[in-house]
């Protein structure tokens, strides 16, 4: 009988053979529980085996189907997203029609998916699922998942009510993917996904809401009303304060002295977007945001499980991005020590002048030493987009760099914070709550209750702060992102510090999203706070703000900034930025 060791590594050799084969690429390389094209560790039990042959052959599909030279171009990031569901979808549609083996490998996979989403409740609201199942039933109809009609129940009948002649396209376009993608966002634009899903989500707040007063007494509920209704008029009032100021008219006074400005507990950056500002910022009430450590959202014990789990997923990540490191520290340390002093008495024979003494053998033989060379001390500060568009890959390679970064630049003397953004609730928490409970005022700004993780503080060593890394790994910590209010945090933090040279490096899969906030303002209110803060920063502060965005062009955002389509080019970005910014005097 075959060890489990020998059978898993059976289990691999056919796998990459046959994802090989298939792909028609020999040379695809496959890395088993790391990063990359990976795949995870063979199962354990054969019942589990032909879904994990779906996932090889998904990779074949996508390899051999998919021009990765064409790009999803749709302007909406909610329709870019789905896009893509769409597009994963085709590939493995095209190699369920062309070969019966992967049609039933890749069946079985889709139906393990199926079950993970049956287990959480409100199905309508799983749209891409939804989607997914869809499509698959509409090219093939022969293979239809037994696990998949629960989806449909609420998106069927939108999906199905669309005009004929647009299914029709969806199917004969499946070999064109650029045909296929056009095709895909007029069926989504047709769909009206935001109006619809903002009518449930009103219906459901409504519901929550009547349930809520039929519960409460009616002497209760009166004070509880006049109580609650002088918490965001007072909050709302300090918003105006803030953001009244005429837009043309800039007080030069009020942005020279940063230092005063935080003596005084009072945000420079914060006060000069609300003299510069266009339009009205509010929060509607900060008494749910929470500022806090990594280590305060779990266990030691969890930290510990997590950390070891990034530990595993590093695998050959972890390489290629020591190399880079390894490299970015090597420049550092020549920047640091980069000139000599010539004719001393002792230190490195000097052979440029070895000449001197053939034509003059009386010459005495000079030395040279290095000489240390004043380097301006530094502080880098990583903000991760800590949503749950980050899930996976992306979160997984961010913590990696994140760690990797973080010694490397320690060794060189360089002051390193890692920070994180998100929210702590879904579609607003408690400070939408409390909206409904004083009526829905239009109009009530930032809804929703932000979360500012610490990872790693400038001042905390490597060695203390790494465990906290893999937090970033936790899915249940990962939801909305406002990023307007976390550039602010994360730049008031910076430029607390006594470091000569300061740099701000964002990395973020996209524009701002709160579902809570963006359903009751104007549908770009987040994105012209970022955009506004970003100019601030750009034009009025001396900290270099530089940004990565995964998957997404954030150029539109940030002036200095990279865009990269694969997560495993983010090692590589990072370090190149840097070692950019480093070169600047």
């Amino acid at each position: 009988m075959a060890s489990k060791s020998s059978q898993s590594e059976t289990i691999k050799e056919a796998v990459t053979a046959a994802t090989r084969a298939i792909s028609g690429n020999k040379e695809l390389e496959i890395n088993f529980g790391g990063m990359g094209s990976s795949l995870p560790h063979p199962p354990k039990t054969l019942k589990e085996l032909s879904a994990y042959r779906g996932k090889a052959d998904s990779l074949a599909c996508v390899e051999k189907y998919r021009d990765k030279s064409v790009r999803i171009t749709a302007s909406n990031e909610k329709v870019s997203s789905l896009i893509k569901v769409m597009e994963d979808s085709r590939v493995e549609i095209l190699g369920s029609m062309n070969y019966p083996g992967i049609a039933t490998n890749i069946k079985s996979k889709f139906d393990d998916k199926c079950k993970l989403y049956e287990s959480f409740e409100d199905h309508e609201d799983h749209l891409e699922i939804a989607l997914e199942t869809w499509l698959r039933n509409l090219c093939l109809p022969n293979i239809e998942s037994n696990s998949s009609s629960l989806f449909l129940k609420y998106w069927g009948k939108v999906f199905d009510n669309q005009e004929t002649e647009l299914k029709d396209k969806l199917k004969e376009s499946l070999n064109d993917q650029s045909k296929f993608q056009e095709i895909a966002e007029d069926f989504l634009n047709n769909l009206n996904i935001d109006q619809e899903e903002s009518e449930q989500e009103e219906s459901d707040l409504e519901d929550e809401n009547e349930q809520e007063e039929e519960s409460a007494s009616e002497s209760g509920e009166d004070e509880e009303s006049q109580e609650s209704e002088s918490s965001p008029e007072q909050d709302n009032q300090e918003g105006d304060e803030e953001t009244d100021a005429d837009s043309g008219d800039i007080d030069e006074d009020a942005i020279v002295d940063e230092n005063q400005e935080i003596m005084t507990n009072q945000s420079w950056l914060e006060s000069l977007v609300g003299q510069t500002s266009t339009f009205p910022y509010k929060v509607y009430t900060r008494n749910f945001d929470e500022e806090i450590k990594a280590e305060d959202l779990c266990s030691p014990e969890e930290l510990q499980r997590l950390r070891k789990h990034l530990d595993q997923l590093m695998g050959p990540s972890k390489t290629t991005i020591s190399k880079l490191a390894h490299r970015l520290q090597r420049f550092l340390m020549a920047q640091q020590n980069r000139s000599w002093e010539f004719n001393k008495e002792e230190g490195m024979l000097d052979s440029a002048r070895l000449h001197k003494i053939i034509t003059d053998p009386l010459t005495p033989l000079t030395y040279k030493i290095e000489k240390d060379t004043e380097f301006r001390d530094t502080s880098v500060s990583l903000l991760v987009d800590s949503s749950g568009s980050m899930r996976g890959r992306s979160m997984t390679v961010a913590a990696i760099c994140a760690d990797i970064i973080s010694t490397t630049l320690e060794r060189c003397n360089v002051k390193t914070e890692v920070l994180g953004f998100t929210t702590k609730q879904w579609k607003g928490g408690e400070s939408r709550k409390l909206w409904m409970e004083n009526g829905k005022p239009e109009n009530p700004g930032r809804l929703n209750d932000i979360r500012h993780i610490i990872f790693k503080s400038a001042d905390t060593p490597w060695r203390r702060g790494q465990k906290n890394f893999g937090l970033m790994l936790r899915e249940g910590l990962l939801k909305e992102n406002v990023d307007g209010e976390a550039l602010i945090w994360a730049h008031d933090r910076l430029a607390r510090r006594t470091e000569q040279r300061k740099i701000l490096m964002v990395i973020s899969d996209g524009a701002p999203v709160d579902d809570s906030t963006l359903s009751t303002n104007p549908t770009n209110f987040l994105d012209l706070h970022l955009r506004q803060v970003i100019h601030s920063i750009e034009t009025k502060s001396d900290i270099n703000l530089i940004a990565i965005g995964i998957g997404h062009d954030v150029t539109r955002y940030y002036k200095n900034a990279v865009t990269i389509h694969r997560a495993e080019e983010l090692g590589g970005a990072m370090l190149e930025q840097l070692t950019d910014l480093f070169k600047v005097d």
